[in-house]
């Protein structure tokens, strides 16, 4: 490759990851939904003050605590048995009972960098069939995937709340999760067809269909660990991103987790496996199965590098968050560096401009968050094992099949 194309595809390639990974803004949402029912009778479900948020996701009671804050407690139930909680404190700024209410949040450090909910408004205007409730919510600096995931759960939050108001019933059937499903779905639509344009529509086609498969393995280990279902929403010509309802309070969920994208696609394997072992004498099936295996060898490969946001350094900064928490940043920086070194010796863009991220990424770790288990020498063992094992297995896969790409 020329230098200068490769100098060219490279900054293009980073300054669309940047955007992506490293572009932050506040987030302002304003979202209505039509509730059938009178003012009066919603205002017992949004009053922070005295009203029944039982229609909020894991929702446990709510407690007025001095100078009118409220103090609403959440708690999660792991298949285990064990429960993950958290709290959310609110300072009441305005009420006017019936009509509008507005709070802040107050137990947020440093809030002029947090992604949390900062500020919600929520207003009540009575219609000629029902009452019109808009929530108006200002979040801290986000990325775009981080933008879509907010629009996400407002969305949610509003259809719980008007079902709960309407019907008593917070989560009917057929209607949990329906807005997440189409953000997702549209967000694959056109993913779908940037890697169309960019690979053609065969290739385009099986990225796609193995990227969903390495992004469902992600989606399994959150129930895997108790968890509920994740979110997933797709980056044209980037990936998608796999994002937890409720943060991982073990370091070894956080490894085991970012490593099953990998895991589960390990499947995309085997029909080149079988064709091998059967000796499939049909070129179609022959020349499907060892594509399959290529682009899900190189696919999983790449989401192995141990940078971060990459599976593979989800993987690392685990394990040194819970044995070397003081140079977490440094060995982020080193091995961004040594990939970046790499790319361009390879003369590889992608890699230079996955390392330019990792390094913008990287200057915000470092030890793990208080309340967070760390992991043992023994899980840290196994999930080593287990990522090693997998580098080896996709790396393997990528460097047989590859000229099967041709």
């Amino acid at each position: 490759m020329a230098s200068w194309v490769f100098i060219l595809v490279a900054v293009v390639a980073a300054l669309s990851m940047l955007l992506v990974f490293n572009w932050r803004r506040p987030v302002r949402l304003n979202r209505s939904v039509l509730i059938n029912r009178p003012a009066e009778e919603i205002w017992t479900s949004i009053d922070y003050l005295s009203g029944d948020f039982s229609w909020q996701q894991h929702f446990e009671h709510a407690e007025t605590v001095d100078n009118g804050h409220v103090r609403m407690v959440y708690s999660l139930k792991r298949d285990d048995g064990s429960k993950v909680g958290w709290n959310l404190q609110f300072e009441i700024l305005e009420r006017n009972v019936g009509k509008f209410i507005k709070v802040r949040r107050t137990d947020i450090e440093d809030l002029s960098k947090n992604d949390r909910l900062l500020e919600r408004e929520i207003n009540l205007e009575p219609q000629e069939n029902g009452t019109r409730v808009t929530f108006r919510e200002v979040w801290g600096p986000r990325t775009i995937t981080g933008f879509a995931l907010v629009h996400m759960d407002a969305a949610a939050m509003l259809a719980r709340l008007k079902s709960w108001v309407e019907t008593g019933n917070a989560n009917p059937k057929g209607s949990n999760g329906w807005t997440s499903a189409v953000i997702s779905c549209a967000s694959l639509l056109a993913t779908a067809a940037a890697f169309s344009l960019l690979l053609g529509w065969e290739i385009g086609a099986i990225f796609v269909g193995l990227l969903v498969l390495h992004e469902l393995g992600h989606l399994i280990s959150f129930r895997m660990i108790g968890q509920p279902w994740g979110k997933i929403i797709f980056i044209p010509f980037l990936g998608g991103v796999a994002v937890s309802r409720v943060p991982h309070l073990r370091l070894a969920d956080d490894a085991f987790c970012a490593i099953m994208g990998a895991g589960l696609s390990v499947i995309a394997l085997v029909p080149a496996v079988i064709v091998n072992a059967w000796q499939v004498t049909s070129p179609g099936v022959v020349q499907l199965a060892y594509v399959m295996a290529a682009i899900a060898g190189g696919l999983n490969l790449l989401n192995l590098l141990p940078v971060f946001p990459l599976d593979g350094g989800r993987v690392l900064r685990a394990v040194m968050q819970s044995f070397l928490p003081k140079h977490v940043r440094n060995a982020m920086f080193t091995v961004a560096g040594i990939v970046a070194i790499g790319g361009v010796f390879l003369q590889n863009p992608v890699l230079v401009a996955i390392a330019v991220v990792a390094f913008f990424q990287s200057t915000r770790l470092g030890p793990a968050r208080d309340g967070v288990a760390l992991m043992k020498p023994y899980r840290a063992s196994v999930m080593c094992a287990a990522y090693l094992s997998l580098v080896v297995l996709h790396g393997a896969a990528a460097v047989t099949f590859w000229p099967s790409l041709g």
